[in-house]
């Protein structure tokens, strides 16, 4: 490179990362369930933001339980809504420290889903899936080389133009 270097400050994904993770959560139901018909995850919320310098996902979704009770004649479907918070590991592109003037965007990569759910008396307990991306977006600076050539630009004085180009037929 020539020693005629410019640097040029824009913003550009600094750091991102992904995660999957399996949490388990334990919820009390209303009543003694005999059997667990089922279980749905909905109403998926979720942002990013940047707490003491770490990357996290701050989110919330609705777990409905579906079970039987009494002499199984009955069912009954709960809601219970489920608050989470994600550390991301992100691999950074360049060595520095997060600033509150970076960008942080977080996507779902996976839905929530229930990947099992099993009863203790009234307390059923849930495994949950997901998958989360997150990119941090900061000003960064980029170095390049200026060349000092001169255009050629008298081309274009020497082309004539014709005006009856276009002429109605």
């Amino acid at each position: 490179m020539s020693n005629n270097i410019r640097e040029i400050y824009t913003k550009a994904i600094v750091a991102k990362g992904k995660k999957l993770s399996k949490n388990t959560y334990n919820l009390a139901l209303a009543q003694v369930p005999n059997e667990i018909l089922g279980c749905w995850i909905s109403n998926h919320h979720y942002e990013a933001a940047i707490k003491n310098r770490v990357p996290k996902i701050i989110g919330t979704f609705d777990v409905h339980v579906w079970y039987s009770c009494h002499d199984e004649m009955d069912s009954m479907v709960e809601k219970h809504q489920v608050t989470y918070i994600d550390d991301m590991q992100v691999s950074k592109k360049e060595n520095r420290e997060f600033e509150a003037s970076d960008q942080v965007k977080a996507r779902c990569l996976s839905k929530p889903k229930c990947l099992s759910a099993y009863h203790t008396n009234a307390n059923v307990t849930l495994e949950i899936e997901k998958e989360m991306q997150i990119e941090i977006s900061g000003e960064t600076c980029i170095k390049v080389e200026v060349k000092n050539e001169e255009e050629v630009w008298d081309e274009f004085d020497d082309i004539e133009i014709n005006p009856d180009f276009i002429k109605n037929s």
